[in-house]
């Protein structure tokens, strides 16, 4: 019977760990107003579209100014924060996005901007 009781918490544990480690994936799934502060252009704004298409997060960026879309390359993940790789008119990028709160990301561009998101609400 305590083996019985054991292998149950067992399982249960398992359970529990694993739905919430697909809530903090998928923390960032959904769209990101997101602003690149103090560019030489100024504050660049764009639209941060995040999805998981066959277990792997893919996404681009829509410039609110131009309207010009950009795919991220690669996105890799962490436990709290992502690294988002891109090819732009400039060279290949990335940026960086940490989870702040429930609707709220920092990060930067290049390690030299300073980025700051809000998740869309729908």
């Amino acid at each position: 019977m305590k083996k019985l009781s054991i292998l149950v918490f067992f399982f249960a544990a398992l359970l529990f760990s694993s739905s919430s480690m697909a809530q903090s994936t998928d923390y960032f799934v959904g769209e990101w107003n997101v602003q690149i502060k103090d560019t030489p252009m100024g504050t660049i704004s764009v639209l941060l579209t995040l999805e998981r298409v066959d277990g792997k997060l893919v996404g681009k960026f829509v410039d609110a100014a131009s309207s010009t879309e950009t795919k991220m390359n690669d996105i890799t993940e962490g436990e709290n924060s992502l690294t988002l790789n891109f090819t732009s008119e400039y060279g290949d990028l990335y940026f960086t996005l940490q989870r702040e709160d429930e609707e709220n990301v920092t990060g930067s561009l290049m390690d030299s901007f300073a980025v700051s998101g809000t998740r869309v609400k729908k």
